[in-house]
């Protein structure tokens, strides 16, 4: 059994070859594209500035929901220890 590895042969083409860029090609940005590129670094900043309040208004939510259990728990231990309290100071004639 042949246990050596062994690579398919390349072709030439499909080796690594980096992107050549024409000074023709380097220009100015007209004034559409900068126009479209300023609306839409508008709009993501818009977005990322609603999901951060949508992710502060779920956070303060969150903690509502949270105080509003702890505050009922409380109340419930507080009315349980009231009626306790209220059974062994009246004693029955």
């Amino acid at each position: 059994m042949n246990t050596s590895l062994t690579r398919a042969p390349q072709h030439p083409a499909s080796a690594f070859s980096v992107p050549v860029v024409e000074p023709s090609a380097e220009r100015r940005l007209g004034p559409l594209d900068r126009l479209s590129l300023r609306l839409g670094v508008w709009l993501l900043v818009r977005a990322a500035a609603r999901a951060d309040e949508a992710a502060r208004r779920a956070a303060r939510s969150a903690e509502t929901a949270h105080l509003a259990r702890r505050n009922a728990l409380e109340r419930q231990q507080r009315e349980a220890d009231w009626q306790r309290l209220a059974m062994h100071a009246h004693r029955p004639f």
